[in-house]
């Protein structure tokens, strides 16, 4: 019985420390600066589809947005790029230390006038967040103020496996 709890025991400690591996790859390791043309470069760059998540640290809504936007993609294969940029992060060193930050593939901060990345992700955005942006594998992205519902994101995932 003292063997059979012994080889559980390693086990199950083999599989933390394998889980925790997995989610330490998975989170950003470095912050990257973002400015009003990094968007469509972005945009050029991701594999698709992709998600977006703009955000801000005094925004009580957007951990949760995070959350939600990171548990809808965590089971599809293959894995879908979670971004998230932090639109006034330029003054918090420690973001990556963030647990909501770390659910994201990358995580960029934003530098420079709010209003000319609002304009350049879309002239109507006021700048709410949590803002989402779903890019199917062509076209244009779906654009959401708060979290995506479950129909919007099963809207999202049929359309991006269309051409």
């Amino acid at each position: 019985m003292l063997k059979l709890c012994k080889t559980y025991a390693h086990s199950a400690a083999a599989l933390l420390l394998a889980l925790s591996a997995v989610v330490a790859q998975a989170a950003p390791h470095t912050i990257e600066p973002f400015d009003a043309h990094s968007w469509q470069r972005l945009q050029q760059e991701l594999p698709r589809p992709a998600a977006v998540v703009f955000s801000a640290t005094d925004c009580t809504h957007c951990p949760g947005a995070i959350a939600a936007v990171a548990q809808q993609l965590k089971a599809r294969s293959p894995k879908i790029p979670l971004v998230v940029v932090v639109m006034d992060g330029d003054q918090h060193p420690g973001l990556l230390q963030d647990a909501h930050y770390r659910q994201a593939s990358r995580l960029f901060v934003f530098r420079g006038r709010s209003a000319a990345l609002q304009y350049a992700v879309n002239p109507k955005w006021r700048g709410i967040t949590p803002y989402v942006a779903l890019l199917p594998e062509n076209g244009a992205p779906l654009l959401i103020t708060g979290s995506p519902s479950e129909q919007e994101f099963g809207r999202w995932l049929a359309q991006a496996g269309k051409p």
